[in-house]
This record gives structure tokens, C-alpha cells and sequence, in this order.
């Protein structure tokens, strides 16, 4: 009803009208079900990815259409004034099918109303003379295809900060994969982006001013941990200068393993020689000059971390991030993450890198006979289907909370199965055509015949195909396919999982959409609506004499000032490949006349100028602009009155 409304064709039908009427056959055998189509839903999230971009890609209301019409082994169609959905099990099991009504405001009928879907031939028909008769080959196989991209990210992309405020999430905050199952030996892969600054006290000397910093990952899967130790000594190194010198201790980590004890996996942010001078707030690692910041994205790339095969079968997946700061000889220290200490955990996402229990990236289901069919066929793929794992493309039953998913049908012709939609839709398919059916194609007259109706010719129901007819002599054309069904000699695989080992869709990646659920009136939760409604905002504070670079992802820019008065730079991307971006900058009320931003072109841009200037200037508190990449220049699009 949802998609149907979407198409932009219900302008004649008012609220209380009815518009779409629909049958039952397939029923879920997992819990008791009167009216399976309104007792089952599917996360809408399922039918759309969101591009490197940020853009969401939404499938065509026809494309979702057929995609439920493949799932259910069902007609979907306009006749007699209303939309039809008509799986056609319900056709074959009688010919009088019950349905129900839905209004264009979605009220749905308690109760069914018979309609008889049969034309008699010489009653309620009459056949011209000629015509043809054909047969469709018997098949052999009946092959389905249920993608299910399960290795996009079970967790994430989730961002978290150190000393959060407002609507950002606090560092340590519990990450979960919404208990989904993992069979013994399944394969985790971290990926994540981690930046670290602080302030400098301006008064520590020697040894005192030494600090190391660590990310402190609880990593829990079932009733596993991940752990390693990080420890310190003997080996020490010696750091300062002629003048004064010093000794650290090395710090060591254990190598990881999986234990049913609580416990904790530590990874460097200032792996050695790298240490944070608390004097002054700068980073060094010996070869390079200070930073301002520590980053665990270099070149902005994230950091991987393959964890190793769990050591049996869990359910559930629980992870916390934390950073801790340890002096000279390995003791902890609070301040360098304290409240003069900024740091965000960017894009932390959890993938699994093999099937197991998981959904891998697509389910085939195959049904075959042992009779000497020759044809096959090939459905195309859906995205949405029936298993016991929690995934956005799932079907679930909505008349209990939390909605459970169903991995089990049954169906008018299969009363008794206990099959996953998929394989019970493949196994129906081949029974249909197990024997070579028969079409007949001719001309009739004196009722109009829909895609609706069934056509009895002597003791035989045909389903048409395809009509056409001819308004003045109320004649129809007609190709029609005899139904029937045999289920002889057919066997039906279980889905097999298979992974491409594509973790991430590079062509439409999905984010964060795995395990949010959507109620049924179709709303998503605030924090779906927050995030493709709302543009990704990227925080910089600055401090005199260091030049921010923009990335490629950044689109809006939140600037604030830390430090003594001095100028900050904010260095834009080249023009090149940047046509008609639009970047916007906003300040706070720590930005003023003394505490300046400057926004240059790339210094590899020669010639390239903001409105014919050769920089911009943000000097003073709730300062804004906006400019634009057009033909190798930016350009100012909007700012606020100064």
C-alpha cells in the first residue's frame, strides 16, 4: 500500500476509498496467522542504499513492487478500478479467492469477501473460431537469488567523542551488533579512524611532560573476550636533550587471544617512539615535525585490525572504545584525556569477513527434479527474504515486541512446510511447470477479461498472461497458461550462503542501516532521520600557525579556537574534480578579532581565488560563509552581514 502510494497515480481516490485488494497464500508457520500480508513487515531501510556521497539511492516503486511480487510468487496489477495483489498459489488453490480491501488512508478489512475469478467458455465468454495452441518446455531447475549484502558493516559506522557534548556520542558508549549469531571460527574485522589533542598544561618539564596514549577496546563476543596486556619495561629508551635526559620505559603488548575471562584489547595511538610533550600539546615521533594532533588515519585511511577466528559458536556482539594516557613508567594519567583533551573515534565500523551463521552476501535457492526436464530458469534477484538472523532485509511479524523474524512459511499447497519464503517460492515455480504447460492464444467475446480472471476451457483454468482488447465489440485477445501443479520428483535445497568477501558495496555502500527497525506506519527512529536528512558536520578547532586541511567528505565545517590570540588556516581542495561543491563554514563564540580563520585556496592551485581574493577571513563570533567550486575558481554564494 505504501508503494503503491508512492507512484503518484492515487490522486482520484480519496481516503476512504478502496484501492487495493490482495489474497493470501503463503502464511509464516511461526507463530499463528490469520491475514499473513498485514501481520508481516519488511524494514523499509531494505529497498535503499546511500552513496559514497552521502546521497540516498532508493529503488523504484516498480522495482519494489516486483521484488515482493518474486518474493511471494505473485501478480501484482490494475483491474476493475483497483490495484490486485494475487499471489498465484491462491489462484490455483480455488479459483474463488478470498481477499481483502485497503483504503488509501491503509484501513484494512477484518474480514475477507469471496470473488470468483472464473470465465466460462459459451457463459460468460465466447471463443472465435482459430487460435492457437503452444507448450512452455518442463524445467528442470528453479534457481532464486535472495541479496542479502550481510557484509556491509554488523556495526557502525558509529562516531564517538572524548568529553562529548551535545548531540555527540561520549567515547566509551556501548557498540552492538543487535544480537545477531556467529558460527566458531567466523572472522571480525575493526575499521576505524581515531584523532587525539590536548591543550598543553604549559608547566610540565622533564620526565613529567612524557605521556603515552592507547585506545582501551572491550571487544565481547557471546561470552568471549577479546584480550591482549599492554605492559612497560624493562626496556627503556632515553628522550630530551644534551641538557637534560630522561629514561622511558617501553611499552609492550602481549599478542591478542579469545578467553571466557573479562578483559581488554589495547592498541597504540603513540606507538614508539611517538610521545605526546604535555609542556606544550604537541606530538612527536623523532622523524617528522611536532603535529598538534595524534591520527590513526594516515592520509586519512582508516586503521584495520583483523581480529583472529572465534573459538566457538556466540551470539552477540558488545564493544566499547576508551583511550588512556600512562606517564614515563607505565602509570595511568588523567589528564592528557581529561578536560583539556579532545578526541574522536571516526567511523568505527565491526564487518564479518566469512558466512557461518551470518547471511553472507547472497542466498541461492535451487529446486530440481530427477525427471528428464531440460529448461531452467533463473529468477532475477530480490533483496528481502526469511531467515532467524536480525538483518534490515528480513521479513519479520509485527504483532510482538521486538518484532522476531521469520525464517519459516507454509502455503495453501504446502499446508504442512516449514521452508525459509525462498525455498518454498522455488519449489512451487517448478512444480507449476514440471510438465509442459499449455498456452492457447485466440480471440473472445461478449465479458471483459482482466488479469484478474481465469479462463475455463472444457475442464481446464487458464491464467491470462497477457490481454488486449477492443473497446467497441467488447472483444478480447489472449494469451493464457493452463495452471496447474505437480510437485512429483521435485527436491529443494536449503539456501546456500555464499560471501564475495566485499565487505562494503563500493557501488552504493550501505551505512548504519543493518539493525534499525522501522515501525509500521513507516517512520523512521530520530537518528535515521537525523542522518539523511541532515548533512555530516566536521568539527575543527583551531590554534595559531596550523593550517587544517579539507577533506574530500567534508561539507559543512563547525570552527572554534583553543589557545593564546594568533591565525588560523583552513586550506581548501584543489578546484580540479571539485566542480560545483559547495562548502559551508560557521564560528563560534570562541572565534574573534584577535583569534582569526583564514580559508585560502590549495597552495598547489595557481591563480585560483575566492571571489577574485586570494583568501577569506572568519574574525569574529557566529561568522558564516558559504562558497562554491565553479569553473577553477570558489566563489561566495552566501555569508552573514559583517
Amino acid at each position: 500500500m505504501k508503494v503503491l502510494n508512492k507512484t503518484r497515480a492515487l490522486h482520484v481516490y480519496g481516503n476512504t476509498d478502496v484501492f487495493l485488494k490482495y489474497a493470501n497464500d503463503f502464511k509464516p508457520t511461526t507463530f499463528s496467522s490469520t491475514n499473513a500480508l498485514t501481520e508481516l513487515e519488511v524494514n523499509h531501510a531494505a529497498f535503499y542504499n546511500v552513496d559514497e556521497a552521502g546521497f540516498v539511492k532508493y529503488m523504484t516503486a516498480y522495482d519494489v513492487l516486483t521484488d515482493i511480487a518474486t518474493t511471494f510468487n505473485a501478480r501484482v496489477f490494475f483491474a476493475e478500478g483497483y490495484f490486485w495483489f494475487v499471489p498465484v498459489g491462491a489462484v490455483k488453490n480455488n479459483v474463488t479467492i478470498n481477499v481483502h480491501t485497503v483504503t488509501k488512508a491503509g484501513t484494512v478489512s477484518g474480514s475477507t469477501s469471496a470473488v470468483n475469478t472464473r470465465l466460462t467458455t459459451g457463459s460468460d465468454i465466447v471463443k472465435l473460431r482459430g487460435g492457437t495452441t503452444s507448450f512452455l518446455p518442463p524445467l528442470n531447475m528453479v534457481q532464486r537469488t535472495w541479496r542479502t549484502d550481510a557484509n556491509v558493516p554488523l556495526i557502525g559506522p558509529e562516531t564517538q567523542f572524548l568529553n562529548a557534548s551535545g548531540q555527540q556520542t561520549a567515547l566509551g558508549a556501548n557498540i552492538t551488533d543487535n544480537d545477531l549469531a556467529y558460527d566458531n571460527g567466523t572472522l571480525f574485522r575493526f575499521q576505524f579512524r581515531y584523532t587525539h589533542s590536548f591543550d598543553g598544561d604549559g608547566s610540565s618539564t622533564g620526565a613529567d611532560q612524557h605521556a603515552r596514549l592507547v585506545l582501551k577496546l572491550q571487544i565481547k563476543v557471546g561470552s568471549l573476550y577479546y584480550n591482549n596486556a599492554v605492559t612497560f619495561g624493562p626496556t627503556t629508551m632515553t628522550f630530551g636533550n644534551a641538557g637534560s635526559t630522561y629514561s622511558v620505559d617501553q611499552m609492550n603488548f602481549s599478542a591478542p587471544a579469545w578467553s571466557s575471562s573479562a578483559g581488554y584489547f589495547y592498541f597504540a595511538v603513540t606507538p614508539l617512539p611517538s610521545y605526546l610533550n604535555k609542556n606544550n600539546g604537541l606530538f612527536y615521533n623523532l622523524t617528522f615535525t611536532p603535529q598538534s594532533y595524534a591520527s590513526l588515519a594516515l592520509y586519512n585511511q582508516p586503521v584495520i585490525i583483523d581480529l583472529l577466528p572465534i573459538t566457538s559458536a556466540q551470539t552477540g556482539a558488545l564493544i566499547t572504545v576508551n583511550v588512556e594516557g600512562y606517564d614515563v613508567d607505565g602509570n595511568v594519567i588523567t589528564d592528557v584525556t581529561g578536560t583539556n583533551a579532545d578526541g574522536k573515534l571516526d567511523n568505527f565500523t565491526v564487518q564479518v569477513l566469512n558466512g557461518g551463521l551470518t547471511n553472507g552476501d547472497r542466498v541461492v535457492y535451487e529446486a530440481n527434479t530427477s525427471d528428464a526436464n531440460q529448461e531452467s530458469l533463473i529468477q532475477d534477484e530480490v533483496v528481502i527474504g526469511s531467515s532467524q538472523f536480525n538483518d534490515v532485509r528480513n521479513i519479520y511479524e509485527n504483532n510482538s515486541s521486538p518484532s522476531q523474524p521469520i525464517d519459516s512459511f507454509a502455503s495453501f499447497a504446502n499446508s504442512s512446510a516449514t521452508f525459509a519464503i525462498h525455498k518454498l517460492g522455488v519449489k512451487e515455480v517448478l512444480a507449476g511447470q514440471n510438465f509442459s504447460t499449455r498456452v492457447r492464444r485466440g480471440t473472445v467475446y461478449k465479458s471483459f477479461v482482466s488479469p484478474l480472471n481465469t479462463m475455463l476451457f472444457g475442464s481446464r483454468d487458464f491464467l491470462p498472461f497477457e490481454t488486449s482488447y477492443s473497446a467497441d465489440a467488447v472483444q478480447s485477445e489472449y494469451e493464457a497458461f493452463f495452471l496447474t501443479s505437480s510437485d512429483s520428483n521435485v527436491t529443494v535445497l536449503d539456501g546456500q550462503v555464499f560471501d564475495d568477501h566485499t565487505p562494503v558495496d563500493e557501488t552504493e555502500p550501505i551505512y548504519d542501516i543493518r539493525n534499525a527497525f522501522v515501525p509500521t506506519d513507516g517512520d523512521l527512529p530520530p537518528n535515521m532521520l537525523q542522518r539523511f536528512l541532515q548533512q555530516p558536520i566536521r568539527s575543527i578547532t583551531h590554534r595559531d600557525t596550523v593550517t587544517t586541511d579539507v577533506t574530500a567528505t567534508d561539507q559543512m565545517i563547525f570552527n572554534t579556537w583553543t589557545g593564546p590570540n594568533g591565525t588560523g588556516r583552513i586550506q581548501l581542495p584543489v578546484v580540479s574534480g571539485n566542480e560545483g561543491r559547495i562548502l559551508r563554514f560557521q564560528t563560534d563564540s570562541s572565534i574573534a578579532a584577535n583569534k582569526i580563520i583564514i580559508i585560502a585556496p590549495n597552495v598547489s592551485d595557481s591563480g585560483v581565488t575566492i571571489d577574485g581574493a586570494s583568501s577569506y577571513t572568519l574574525d569574529r563570533d557566529y561568522d558564516g560563509v558559504s562558497i562554491l567550486c565553479h569553473n577553477s575558481n570558489w566563489y561566495i554564494i552566501q555569508k552573514k552581514e559583517k
